[in-house]
């Protein structure tokens, strides 16, 4: 488990975005742990991903965090930019811009 405090990151979507079917698209992993949230493994790290308006199918607003970092990585390193990776592959994959708040 990675030591350093990681920030949440929190976006705006420009249209409503079903984002499991984004990461099925996508070929990205993840578990959906209720209406509202999925834990996602990308490039051998484990994200958080919350919606904070709508549901995982009608997605409007999101928060996203990481809870480990790929073992391939240093344990401080800065998890903003691997965040940013995995929601510009979703915004590719759903045809949408992801603004960050």
């Amino acid at each position: 488990m990675n030591k350093k405090e990681q920030p949440a990151v929190y976006y705006q979507l420009s249209d409503t975005v079903d984002v499991l079917a984004a990461f099925d698209r996508a070929g990205i992993e993840h578990l959906e742990v209720s209406a509202e949230r999925t834990i996602v493994i990308y490039s051998r790290t484990i994200f958080d991903f919350e919606i904070d308006s709508g549901r995982l199918e009608d997605a409007q607003t999101v928060t996203v965090e990481v809870f480990d970092i790929s073992p391939d990585l240093d344990a401080d390193t800065d998890s903003v930019p691997l965040i940013e990776t995995l929601v510009e592959e979703l915004a590719t994959t759903a045809s949408v811009d992801w603004e960050r708040r």
